[in-house]
């Protein structure tokens, strides 16, 4: 409902949207229909985003799956922008300042305050749970005595720039990510948000710092990433419509469907660049099945599960 209003949503943990759902579910039947199977899930600790991983996981048939949640693949943290209007943002500070705060690599926003219900700090999960953080003297110092006892208190973030959710998510995905799932040959299924996405394909796909603010990532759809070709890949969705066509993954979207790489690192003649950007065509079987599963009437696309 945060995107429909258009607000700043960040670590705020709305609720997925009816439209969501059915997104995700979408998606799940998708990736079934082309064969995708998964031995591990990665999610965030945001409902929207775990809940998502569960419709995709239940038309899988593998709610079974192991899914491993960390506050590392959260959303970005808005600061004191968390639930405003974008539209009113934009009005009060000026489209430049407004631009700057929603895209600038390293800017932030207005920091949250430390005793806003929108700071981590006051959310049990953050304050409780996160175990890899070190401990912020100046914060336990005001919550010290702002409560008249002595008093610990991690160094959550009150508002984060591209750069900085960038500096939580792309480490935990090399650092634990990798040598525990991808390195053991596991496939692996990611339900996060789109900065944290963004994040890990400016890793994943070597998009400049300069570049990466001018990528978007649509709503609702899978995003394959091969390790071993090197590849991003999007589903054929039965549509007829190339899905570079279909969907705007903006100025910097070029990055993201590059000629395959061979083990040595050089380009592979025999890969067809159309067939692994839009992962092959759907026989006339296959593509009937996709509209009996979609309906005659449902308009909806692909949820937001990527790698």
């Amino acid at each position: 409902e945060h995107n429909k209003l258009g607000l700043f949503t960040g670590w705020e943990d709305a609720p997925l949207a009816e439209e969501g759902g059915v997104e995700a579910k979408e998606a799940g039947r998708l990736l079934k229909l082309h064969g995708f199977e998964f031995d591990i899930v990665y999610t965030s600790w945001l409902s929207r985003a775990i809940e998502t991983a569960w419709y995709v996981m239940d038309e899988l048939d593998c709610l079974w799956l192991p899914i491993v949640k960390s506050w590392r693949l959260n959303e970005r943290m808005y600061g004191d922008l968390t639930g405003l209007s974008k539209k009113m943002v934009a009005q009060r500070h000026g489209e430049a300042q407004f631009k700057a705060w929603r895209r600038g690599f390293k800017v932030r926003p207005p920091k949250v305050s430390s005793f806003s219900p929108n700071y981590p700090g006051n959310d049990l999960r953050y304050e409780k749970y996160v175990k890899d953080l070190r401990w912020s003297v100046s914060e336990s110092i005001i919550r010290s005595i702002e409560h008249g006892r002595p008093e610990l208190h991690k160094k959550l973030p009150k508002a984060e720039s591209l750069k900085d959710c960038m500096d939580r998510t792309i480490p935990f995905f090399t650092h634990q990510i990798v040598p525990e799932a991808i390195n053991d040959g596991k496939r692996v299924l990611i339900s996060s948000s789109e900065n944290a996405i963004r994040g890990l394909l400016m890793h994943l796909c070597d998009i400049p710092e300069s570049e990466i603010t001018g990528l978007e990532i649509p709503n609702g759809l899978p995003i394959i990433f091969d390790v071993q070709s090197k590849c991003v890949k999007l589903l054929d969705d039965g549509s007829g419509v190339d899905p570079l066509e279909k969907y705007n993954f903006g100025a910097a979207g070029s990055y993201l469907f590059k000629p395959c790489l061979n083990d040595d690192g050089s380009p592979d003649e025999e890969c067809d660049i159309s067939y692994m950007s839009s992962g092959g065509s759907l026989s006339d079987k296959e593509r009937k099945t996709l509209e009996y599963i979609k309906g005659p009437n449902s308009n909806a696309k692909p949820a937001p599960v990527r790698l």
